[in-house]
């Protein structure tokens, strides 16, 4: 009896008073206020049947209302532009003032035909609408009319919008558990088509049903556009409510509008109360692996490069591309995102960006017509999908080497055989020492010759000057002991920006620091040149390292050790369990090649180990004066370097991204320190001019 109680204490708990005195009245064709006025007035006086026969009929109403609003609008911009297409009207302004005009008028006709003249609609009663607080009354309405499934049902759509209201939730919660609720089940009286089938399909995936799964989530993606378009329609709305026509208001009026719009993705993205990160984006992440399961890759490829559109920095899905990439084939083929996907990216991210210039320019008179985005930005270098981008019409655009972020496409290698590199002038000299087969692995090569030995004791000798212990990994010193792999050896390093503030300085030759960045720059090109990379390559690192023994190496208890663990570059090695390499902080996920330059062989030890997941070794390269070692960064290649047991090993240490948004900054930095000191030494060579003064006497 107590625990019934108590369920009438929750579910009465929305009631609300009226005056007694109100008269009840019904019309045959009464609008949704007049319809929820009335309900809410029998709900007072405890009418339950009637209270639910006119709520029911107020949300049909609004519903219908809604869907009327929505077909008039359509059909009216249809028309329009129907009647537009013989028009000679070249006049853009006065194209879209005739549209505004007649879209008013004749959407108002339309409206009346179907619903007939209606006044105006309070805001609160609108509120009471769209937040379904209608559905809190005709929960109770249904419980005491005996209609429970029902009464579950209006309570549960009730949650869907309104999550927060731990008093619905715990009617539900109750609810669930009477026996024909129980047997009938919980289900939305209002469902979003959009996100009914997303989760559905979710299911579908989740039972491994891969065509099933691809059917509802292409379902989904239709249904999502169509509310987006629908969402879009009733911003319409706004200007329809806005009499002001003064210059400033009829300005403020289409901002509404658009503000409106903008609005539209996150009011669909929003889920039982909840805004759902990258929701839309989530649909192209299933369809990947989807249409990858039933091998179609390039449907696979397509979802993929749309997924970026919506999240560019997404390192999983720019591997999935990659790997996609190299499956259909290098032979000029060229991945695009989806066209739904790119109409719809363009279209919100352009609103978003008139939106933005609308608050920043129009606020005050001052409007910057040189502002980039109204041009075409044809000689602009393009970074990831940026807005320059969106004002073309080509599909292609959005290609992938613009959603990863990478820079212009190169001109294609003159070389069939990568080893013939060498045979480009600015090689000369080197040579290829192993390729893949030789190291026993995919992506790695040893170079010979690309460095003289004058060139690799000068930058010897900066290290020397310039080089600090534990340079470069600063974070991780402990207390006064600076930063080392091992007990064994001590770490020392400088990075080029360190250098070339040495110079201008004057505490480093100038000419040592110019190698630095000629042979990093040197190494750069053979990467790309190798591998025959379609796009360039950027620094993501650049240090100039040196690791010198601290133990004897005659000692009976030395041992073989690492001078560096094995590792991957851009993922960490066995974190998710033995074999496993995820990309995700604190590795450095952008990179995506790896080159060391080693500057001298005289020690023992150090050998540069490519190595198997647990740690056995693949291939070994002794470091000699001019030998490169290059790969690319992933977990096909773990690396490390084998304990230096006498002497110390010095190398150029070098780490690349495709991707130009993590170009190393402070390299940029460095080169315009470097050309003032260069500038500096320029001026203080300069011979001393004394001008020939005459003499007393001449004079």
């Amino acid at each position: 009896m107590a625990a019934w109680f108590s369920f009438w204490l929750v579910l009465s708990g929305f009631s609300v008073t009226f005056l007694a005195g109100d008269k009840l009245h019904r019309l045959k064709s009464a609008a949704y206020d007049e319809l929820y006025s009335d309900a809410r007035h029998a709900y007072s006086l405890e009418k339950w049947n009637e209270a639910v026969d006119l709520f029911e009929k107020a949300i049909a109403d609004y519903n219908h209302e809604k869907e009327v609003k929505i077909h008039c609008r359509s059909r009216c911009r249809d028309r329009f532009k129907a009647s537009s297409s013989h028009d000679l009207i070249s006049d853009f302004e006065l194209d879209y003032y005739r549209y505004t005009i007649y879209s008013h008028k004749c959407s108002q006709q339309c409206r009346e035909k179907y619903l007939g003249k209606r006044t105006k609609v309070s805001a609160a009663v609108k509120n009471d609408f769209e937040s379904r607080k209608t559905y809190a009354y005709l929960q109770f309405a249904y419980y005491k009319v005996g209609r429970l499934v029902d009464a579950a049902r209006a309570a549960y759509t009730c949650t869907e919008i309104q999550a927060q209201d731990k008093t619905m939730a715990e009617n539900v919660h109750i609810y669930r558990k009477m026996p024909r609720v129980e047997e009938a089940g919980i289900n939305s009286l209002e469902p979003t088509v959009h996100q009914e089938n997303y989760f559905n399909a979710a299911k579908l995936y989740e039972q491994e049903q891969w065509h099933e799964a691809i059917q509802t989530f292409e379902e989904a993606l239709k249904e999502y556009y169509i509310a987006y378009e629908n969402c879009k329609t009733m911003c319409e709305e706004e200007r329809e409510q806005n009499k002001i026509l003064s210059r400033s208001g009829l300005f403020g009026v289409h901002v509404d509008v658009l503000k409106c719009r903008t609005r539209c993705p996150d009011k669909l993205r929003k889920v039982k109360g909840i805004y759902v990160r990258n929701y839309l984006a989530r649909h192209f992440n299933y369809l990947q692996m989807a249409y990858y399961q039933v091998e179609k890759l390039w449907e696979a490829a397509s979802c993929a490069a749309s997924y970026l559109l919506f999240d560019p920095d997404d390192d999983t899905m720019i591997d999935n591309l990659r790997f996609f990439h190299h499956q259909l084939g290098h032979d000029g083929i060229k991945i695009t995102a989806r066209r739904d996907a790119i109409c719809h990216f363009k279209e919100t991210a352009i609103e978003r960006k008139l939106l933005q210039m609308a608050d920043v320019y129009m606020a005050e008179a001052d409007f910057d017509d040189s502002d980039t985005w109204f041009h075409d930005g044809k000689d602009d270098e393009p970074e990831d999908v940026n807005i320059e981008d969106l004002m073309q019409d080509e599909e292609n655009v959005y290609s992938l080497e613009k959603l990863w972020g990478l820079g212009p496409i190169k001109k294609e290698s003159p070389v069939q055989n990568p080893q013939d590199v060498v045979k480009f002038d600015r090689y000369k000299g080197s040579r290829i020492l192993m390729t893949e087969k030789d190291l026993n692995g995919t992506a790695r090569v040893a170079v010979d010759g690309m460095a003289t030995e004058e060139e690799c004791k000068m930058l010897i000798k900066l290290a020397e000057k310039t080089a600090k212990l534990g340079d470069g990994y600063d974070g991780r010193n402990s207390g006064d002991k600076p930063f080392s792999f091992t007990e064994k050896e001590t770490f020392s390093g400088v990075n080029i920006l360190s250098a070339t503030k040495a110079a201008l300085n004057k505490r480093a030759p100038i000419e040592e620091v110019e190698l630095y960045f000629n042979l990093s720059e040197k190494v750069r090109h053979f990467t790309e040149d190798y591998f025959q990379l379609e796009t360039p390559l950027y620094f993501s690192y650049t240090h100039l390292v040196c690791r010198s023994s601290i133990v004897d190496p005659k000692s009976p208890d030395e041992e073989f050790h690492l001078s560096h663990p094995i590792h991957s570059d851009n993922c960490i090695l066995n974190r998710d369990g033995q074999g496993t390499c995820p990309k995700r902080s604190p590795a450095y996920t952008w990179r995506d090649f790896s080159a060391l330059l080693y500057l001298n062989g005289d020690f023992t030890g150090g050998e540069f180990l490519f190595a198997n997941f647990d740690e056995s070794i693949q291939a070994k390269l002794k470091p000699e004066c001019g030998r490169v070692v290059a790969f690319s960064a992933g977990l096909e290649n773990l690396h490390g370097v084998a304990g230096v047991r006498e002497g110390r090993r010095c190398a150029l240490a070098l780490w690349f991204t495709l991707r130009k948004k993590h170009d190393e900054a402070q390299r940029h930095e460095a080169w315009n320190i470097f050309k003032m000191a260069k500038e500096q030494k320029r001026l203080e060579q300069l011979p001393v001019f004394t001008p020939e003064v005459a003499t007393h006497v001449e004079l």
